[in-house]
């Protein structure tokens, strides 16, 4: 009888192995569904948190005069912010 006991714990146990891969890897499936969904919107708004993170890599040197083309410069920005700010 032990035995027998013994055969039916270790199918269990298999049985609780393979639904836990088959979760994990509907759960992995999921994730890059949604990266690869959504990635334009992604890469949208991790632009838009980098432009605010480092609001000086769009600043002038010190040492600018503001000289003729500063003009042109707020033109050619991406971030609206700059434009109004300017």
């Amino acid at each position: 009888m032990r035995g027998a006991l013994g055969g039916g714990g270790s199918r269990a146990r298999q049985n609780a192995v393979r639904s836990g891969l088959v979760v994990l890897g509907a759960v992995a499936f999921g994730y890059l569904s949604f990266r690869v969904g959504f990635k334009p919107y992604l890469d949208r708004a991790q632009e838009a948190m980098d432009a605010r993170a480092s609001p000086a890599s769009d600043a002038r040197p010190p040492d600018h005069a503001g000289g003729e083309g500063d003009e042109d410069d707020v033109a050619a920005s991406k971030d609206p912010a700059v434009v109004l700010r300017d």
